[in-house]
């Protein structure tokens, strides 16, 4: 028992002296500016337009999918479309931040990026609701990547009026290109 008392005692001193040093350190007043540490600069290893075509276009793809008819079959189909409204959420949230691209940094300080990148995680979250709900109404999908494309628009006659994507392009898939279900 009185090992237990001393263990006990030794432990607790250190947090006894910690909690007496805090004490002794006066308290800021309100009306003391406190400095507050800068958090590190978020950078993106890959420029906007890659994360752009890697992650929109793949996302699209499903979008539009379903709101051409082609609707998910299986569980696994449902699992892709849910993923693809991840993605796409993840976008948005992903495009607010400057990459490795020559106009990265101009393109996100501007408010109109923002809001058009904002919308993106909208638009994502929309299509979860809708894949959460296994929806199979064509007219809901079909008005979901309308808004996308609008949204894709005025971003791209705004900040992008040249080539879209600084000839980082991605290819349809052989599926896709002969017309047939993405989901298989």
């Amino acid at each position: 028992m009185k090992t237990l008392l001393r263990i006990s005692t030794i432990g607790l001193f250190p947090l006894a002296l910690a909690a007496c040093n805090q004490a002794s350190e006066p308290a800021p007043d309100a009306t003391t500016a406190v400095a507050s540490p800068t958090a590190p600069t978020l950078k993106l290893p890959v420029s906007l337009n890659a994360a752009m075509v890697s992650m929109v276009d793949h996302s699209a793809d499903y979008i539009f999918a379903l709101g051409n008819d082609d609707l998910p079959r299986t569980d696994r189909d449902w699992l892709l479309v849910r993923n693809s409204a991840y993605e796409m959420m993840l976008a948005g949230a992903v495009t607010q931040i400057p990459g490795t691209g020559a106009f990265d940094e101009q393109w996100t300080s501007n408010s109109e990026w923002q809001t058009l990148a904002k919308q993106l995680t909208a638009h994502g979250a929309e299509a979860l609701k809708l894949a959460e709900a296994r929806s199979t109404n064509v007219e809901q999908w079909q008005a979901l990547g309308d808004r996308l494309v609008q949204t894709c628009l005025q971003c791209h006659e705004k900040f992008k009026p040249e080539i879209p994507s600084e000839g980082i392009l991605k290819g349809s898939t052989e599926r896709q290109s002969r017309g047939e279900s993405i989901f298989r």
